[in-house]
């Protein structure tokens, strides 16, 4: 420590902490009601008083919101991970490869691709459903992981690309943990 006068400290404190302290305090204290009024002692009192109560209603939240913590963090705690499954697009490539690899295997089914990951099946005939059918369960297993959905399907004289069409879009699942 820096020069630190110990001495000095030691006089300032005897001063307060003598006998005459205490009856100087005592006498301040008994004064106060003819020097600040009574209105002023009830306002302080009634401010300590709300201050006090506002202490122990805020531990009182407190520990409420602590207890609701440690419930909180045990019930996360149980919570098991569940795996969530995600689609992701067949890259066009793979999708062009297949449909130059089967069509040639099914003559009577037009198969072609939009140029994305849907895969489009027609037949102008409904006497080569067995083809068509044949041609979409080979899409099935077309690719490594590959899952097909149904866009549209389509069967009889209204149809636009055919008397038999279907519309698949060809994706992959990965799960996400």
């Amino acid at each position: 420590m820096k020069n630190f006068d110990f001495q000095a400290l030691n006089a300032k404190l005897s001063k307060y902490l003598s006998p005459q302290g205490g009856a100087d305090v005592n006498r301040f204290i008994e004064q106060i009601p003819m020097r600040a009024g009574y209105g002023v002692l009830i306002a302080g009192g009634i401010a300590w008083f709300i201050g006090g109560l506002a202490v122990v209603y805020a531990t009182t939240v407190a520990q409420d919101v602590a207890a609701i913590r440690a419930e909180l963090v045990r019930s996360e705690a149980l919570k098991p991970v569940v795996a969530t499954l995600q689609r992701q697009s067949v890259p066009q490539a793979e999708v062009e490869a297949f449909v130059e690899r089967t069509n040639p295997l099914y003559r009577d089914v037009a198969i072609s691709t939009t140029g994305g990951s849907k895969i489009i099946f027609s037949s102008g005939d409904g006497r080569y459903f067995g083809q068509f059918r044949e041609a979409v369960n080979h899409a099935y297993n077309g690719g490594q992981r590959w899952r097909l959905s149904l866009e549209s399907l389509c069967v009889g004289r209204e149809c636009q690309g055919g008397f038999l069409q279907g519309v698949f879009k060809v994706n992959t699942l990965s799960i996400q943990r």
